[in-house]
């Protein structure tokens, strides 16, 4: 019997091209995901800077109608 540690050089290069794609196919859904996440927290970023500048804009119209 012959021993067959090395398997057939297509089908090492098939299994390297699923492996790869996988590989391309979860770090796309990983980017993807974070991508996601990161606009959440830029909308939060944003709304909190609107208000903040509304705020400002009324403390300063306060201060010059009473001033």
């Amino acid at each position: 019997m012959k021993n067959q540690s090395s398997p057939n050089p297509s089908n090492q290069n098939d299994d390297y091209l699923k492996r790869s794609q996988a590989e391309m196919q979860r770090r796309f859904v990983d980017l993807q995901f974070k991508r996601s996440e990161l606009e959440k927290q830029l909308k939060i970023v944003n709304e909190v800077l609107f208000s903040l500048g509304r705020e400002m804009e009324q403390h300063f119209s306060y201060n010059q109608f009473y001033k």
